[in-house]
């Protein structure tokens, strides 16, 4: 996971968003977003916990451009949490959904990265393209690892690099 708050803090446009595009690589807005957000309660077993309203309206500050505006309560448990975006491209279409993973952690915990700016934002834009490309499970790319070619599944390289925690 590499997202985290602290309670108390407002989530605003670059903390959870999620971008649109056509197959054409051109920004789009959906015939319908909403985004619910949960609270992921361990367990055993694993539930999700509605917070607040479903089907909450984020914010579209330009075309194919989506955040969720809020405020982590002051009293908001520590763990983890899942936003769920709803999304329909176009009128009559199946819905699809998108899930991220974000943190509230305890204010007297430090949020650091191993990683420098640039290796997360490379690590950030290659997560959003694969998420947003990987459409099934039989589409791969073919990598080099150490003069080594390895062909490997888009939903597989996903959950790798969703793995890598830079917190």
């Amino acid at each position: 996971m590499a997202v985290a708050f602290y309670p108390g803090q407002e989530v605003a446009r670059g903390d959870l968003d999620i971008f649109l595009k056509n197959s054409s690589n051109v920004p789009i807005n959906p015939a319908e977003i909403t985004y619910s957000l949960y609270f992921l309660d361990p367990g055993p077993p694993e539930v999700e916990v509605l917070i607040g309203s479903a089907d909450r309206t984020p914010v579209n500050p330009a075309v194919g451009e989506f955040y969720a505006a809020l405020m982590v309560p002051a009293n908001a448990t520590i763990g983890t949490y899942r936003i769920r975006w709803t999304i329909r491209e176009q009128i009559g279409t199946p819905q699809m959904q998108v899930v991220q993973e974000f943190a509230v952690v305890s204010t007297a915990s430090t949020i650091s990265s191993i990683y420098s700016a640039e290796e997360l934002e490379m690590i950030s834009t290659l997560r959003v393209m694969l998420r947003d490309n990987c459409v099934g499970a039989e589409e791969t790319v073919e990598l080099d690892v150490d003069g080594e070619r390895m062909v490997v599944r888009m939903d597989d390289l996903w959950e790798t690099l969703h793995d890598l925690s830079p917190v």
